[in-house]
């Protein structure tokens, strides 16, 4: 995933501002299960927050939204929605600037 981000962030150029829409319904719906469509093997917790770490590093992010997050989902699992909020609220603040360790 470094790789790709890498490209994709110089392909931009180092001036230009960046949007982030942080599609939740990429990670493994182990990391997050309430959402639209689940991809079985999608990103890891690591590789999620690298996402987000790799657009802050820039310091040109300017606008970020977070999509398909969506607790009627995934009912089953009663603690479903709080995960995939929490996960939601620490890539946001990935993206703002806060590292994992």
């Amino acid at each position: 995933i470094g790789g790709v981000m890498d490209m994709a962030i110089e392909s931009l150029g180092p001036s230009r501002p960046l949007h982030l829409s942080y599609d939740i319904d990429a990670l493994d719906p182990a990391h997050a299960p309430s959402t639209g469509t689940i991809v079985r093997g999608g990103l890891n917790f690591r590789e999620a927050h690298y996402v987000a770490e790799a657009v802050a590093e820039t310091g040109a992010l300017i606008s970020m939204d977070m999509v398909e997050v969506n607790n009627e989902l995934g009912r089953e699992d009663p603690t479903a929605g709080q995960r995939t909020t929490e996960m939601a609220l620490v890539l946001i603040a990935s993206a703002l600037g806060s590292k994992i360790f």
